[in-house]
């Protein structure tokens, strides 16, 4: 009877890993996805605000487990609170929208001079 040595594989365990998320990447990552859906009804008109809150709040979720939890948890209610009163899906887009009017009235507005 021949016998072969079984040798075990030698137990490597993986660095760890950095699991959670930075501040920075939180805020560019809510402020890209905002322009973003800001710009994406220009494209697809069919788009809904409804759908594009729902995956804006998804993205911060995700920074919620495993990111900045407070300045997530602040960012999902001010979310909500933005798409309750003027049905916007972002913050941000809601700025960008207000900014964009501003930029149109101080185009249009006859200067005095």
């Amino acid at each position: 009877m021949n016998v072969v040595q079984f040798k075990r594989p030698e137990n490597r365990q993986a660095p760890p890993v950095k699991a959670r998320r930075s501040f920075a990447e939180f805020a560019g990552a809510m402020a890209l996805t905002g322009l973003v859906f800001f710009l994406l009804p220009m494209l697809w008109s069919g788009i809904s605000t409804q759908l594009l809150a729902v995956i804006h709040l998804l993205i911060a979720v995700v920074y919620f487990q495993q990111g900045p939890r407070i300045a997530a948890g602040v960012w999902i209610a001010l979310t909500l609170v933005t798409l309750v009163v003027v049905s916007a899906p972002s913050p941000v887009t809601y700025l960008l929208e207000r900014g964009a009017r501003a930029f149109d009235a101080a185009l249009v507005a006859p200067r005095s001079g």
